[in-house]
């Protein structure tokens, strides 16, 4: 699945990025050096994290998308840095666990 497939499936917003990507797995975890440690190329994070720091480990590991749920807010200073890196942010109405669910 694409991350527009994503996107027109769920009605997510994407909120940065490019939507081409393809989603070869999906990753939940909030703690950073975790997933710099165990996420996977082309996974989808979902984290309640939205800060700069996540755009840094989101370009680092090549991730297809970054997941903010229960519409949390995106700093416009981070969705800035994630649209000049090529991140796609997306904000999703639902709780991690219902991010998960559907991915």
């Amino acid at each position: 699945m694409t991350v527009q497939n994503l996107i027109e499936n769920t009605g997510w917003k994407m909120m940065s990025g490019s939507d081409t990507a393809e989603i070869a797995s999906a990753y939940v975890c909030d703690l950073l050096s975790w997933v710099m440690a165990h996420a996977h190329e082309g996974a989808a994070w979902v984290t309640v994290q939205a800060h700069l720091n996540v755009v840094a480990i989101a370009s680092l590991l090549n991730l297809a998308c970054v997941i903010v749920p229960e519409n949390i807010e995106i700093p416009a200073a981070t969705l800035a840095v994630a649209q000049e890196k090529g991140i796609c942010m997306i904000s999703a109405p639902c709780t991690s666990y219902g991010a998960a669910m559907v991915l």
